[in-house]
């Protein structure tokens, strides 16, 4: 099996080596472990020349510094005509992070759905309206490509596709040889709420104010709507227009978003922290929690709070 890892300016060096490491890993550690050799034996390379007329069976294509995504997409023009001729040959194509913006940009994904760091989700959108952007997954697969949402998300990546190309024994062997646990949760247990300015709507910037200084308070959709002196029919259309979110969703992606810095930061139950988000019913809150979060609040407080061992009640 060969494989190939671009290499371009402004890769991000740890996915770029990083996945290579992993396949030569277990590819010299599988025959010690088990006795047996690789039933199909693992070539690596990188691949900075997209002149070569070489066809691999694995294209990897690194994440980019996030802050050159555009720059990396405008220069990358023979990257993009050579992963477009690597697929159509017969590879594989796998993107690491925001790797998916050149993946995307050979437009094979048209069509299809892709995943990428959950930051850089609506900036993905805006430049590849006809991809389905799923940046809830950490890892998706579709027709030959495969995509991951986070840089340091590839070690995972790549035991999925140890287990996609080599077979389930091989991917659990470099799993326990790598020390490399597999993901089970979405995006969503990583990814921080980023408040929705990109618009012009100053009525509505003016509604996300207030609900953001005012969460903890009982808000309803009457209240707001005479706030910005608008019927609730048309504030819950403008909203969700200028956000992508009804008030309501907003309203409880900011609870939530506070929710989690006092789950990080504070030595209390979790009653007492959904009532100080603006949630009477603790059990309403671990629900909506864990809708946004993807774990409860109580598993989120062991895994990111500053200390252990506090009681739910």
């Amino acid at each position: 099996m060969r494989i190939a890892i671009v290499q371009y300016d402004d890769a991000v060096p740890t996915c770029v080596t990083g996945p290579a490491d992993i396949w030569n890993g277990m590819s010299r550690m599988y025959p010690l472990i088990t006795g047996n050799p690789m039933k199909m034996p693992i070539q690596t390379e990188f691949v900075s020349s997209f002149e070569t007329k070489t066809t691999y069976d694995l294209v990897i294509v690194p994440a980019m510094r996030f802050e050159k995504i555009e720059t990396v997409l405008a220069r990358e023009t023979a990257l993009v005509k050579w992963l477009q001729r690597q697929y159509e040959q017969g590879a594989e194509l796998a993107s690491i992070c925001v790797g998916a913006f050149l993946l995307a940009s050979t437009g094979l994904l048209t069509g299809k759905k892709a995943t990428t760091n959950w930051l850089f989700a609506d900036k993905f959108r805006k430049h590849f309206p006809d991809v389905t952007l799923e940046d809830d997954k950490l890892i998706v697969d579709q027709a030959r490509l495969y995509s991951c949402g986070g840089a340091f998300a590839f070690t995972s990546f790549m035991i999925y596709l140890i287990e996609k190309f080599c077979g389930r024994p091989e991917a659990i062997i470099a799993s326990k040889i790598l020390m490399i646990n597999v993901h089970d949760r979405p995006q969503s247990s990583f990814s921080i709420f980023q408040f929705q300015y990109d618009h012009a709507d100053e009525a509505i910037a003016k509604v996300q104010q207030y609900i953001e200084k005012n969460y903890k308070q009982p808000l309803t959709m009457q209240d707001l709507a005479a706030r910005c002196h608008m019927s609730v029919r048309n504030l819950i259309r403008r909203f969700e227009q200028a956000t992508a979110n009804t008030p309501h969703e907003y309203l409880q992606r900011v609870r939530i978003e506070a929710a989690k810095k006092f789950l990080e930061t504070k030595n209390e139950g979790i009653a007492q922290i959904a009532s100080r988000c603006g949630y009477e019913d603790a059990d309403y809150f671990r629900k909506v929690f864990r809708r946004y979060v993807s774990m409860t609040p109580r598993v989120y407080q062991q895994r990111y709070g500053k200390t252990t061992g506090l009681h739910s009640k």
